[in-house]
């Protein structure tokens, strides 16, 4: 049996129980393993499109199943050519990206040389030596693309990361809350004297510049502190929910 892509990655996401891993997560580990000569994706002839079999499907699911154990992808793809029969790149598929990329680029180039009547020795010797640079540059743009690539977060733990920074900014704005109404009730205790200032002969208002300031004192003084209590009640609070959960489950289940 065989996939296209995006066949293939719904297989995936079956097998592992991940809805969230996406194609692109997954092309990225096999053109990593093509490109470093592992494992090779069978083509189909006509169109060169990848096609996906059983092998791939396992070596997926083992790459997948590693990544959840945070290892990184060098010791994965190490432990893939010990575990599986994986397929080499076929030797002409080597040769082809590099002369593919010269024709692409320097064609014209050639073509140009040639109109002005320089000899083909020398020709070839340019063809020869710009080829080699551009091969060296590819490599230097895929290892570094592959590095970025390697560095990205996977997509679950993006939306972990996103939530615990939203969960964060409402804990400290929470925090910033309670800690401005203690300093206005600790305010409003204060003497008239410090409170209030003249205005004219006759009228006394309250010192609100003088209040702003009394707030954000209290708050920066308190904040740390605060938070950090606020933090320590919180996982306390989640120790304390998983421990009812281990307590309950034995019951439920007679």
């Amino acid at each position: 049996m065989s996939w296209k892509i995006s066949d293939f990655t719904e297989q995936v996401q079956k097998a592992v129980n991940d809805a969230k891993l996406n194609r692109k997560t997954i092309s990225t580990w096999f053109n990593k393993l093509e490109n470093e000569h592992i494992h090779y994706i069978k083509r189909i002839d006509e169109t060169g499109e990848k096609i996906y079999e059983e092998l791939d499907l396992e070596i997926a699911i083992y790459i997948k199943e590693r990544r959840n154990e945070k290892a990184p992808l060098k010791i994965i793809f190490s432990e893939i050519k010990e575990r599986f029969d994986v397929r080499p790149v076929p030797h002409e598929e080597k040769q082809t990206s590099n002369h593919d990329l010269f024709l692409q680029v320097s064609e014209n180039l050639l073509q140009q040389l040639d109109l002005k009547g320089m000899k083909k020795e020398i020709i070839q010797e340019i063809k020869a030596a710009y080829e080699e640079v551009a091969a060296a540059q590819l490599a230097h743009i895929v290892q570094s693309y592959e590095s970025i690539i390697e560095q990205l977060p996977e997509q679950e733990d993006y939306e972990k990361e996103r939530e615990r920074r939203f969960q964060e900014m409402v804990l400290k704005r929470r925090v910033e809350y309670q800690l401005e109404k203690e300093a206005i009730l600790l305010w409003t205790s204060q003497p008239e004297s410090e409170r209030y200032r003249r205005v004219g002969w006759f009228r006394k208002e309250e010192d609100m510049l003088k209040r702003d300031l009394f707030v954000k004192e209290y708050v920066t003084s308190n904040f740390a502190e605060r938070l950090k209590r606020e933090l320590f009640y919180e996982k306390l609070q989640e120790r304390d929910v998983v421990g009812e959960i281990d307590v309950l489950t034995p019951a439920i289940t007679q």
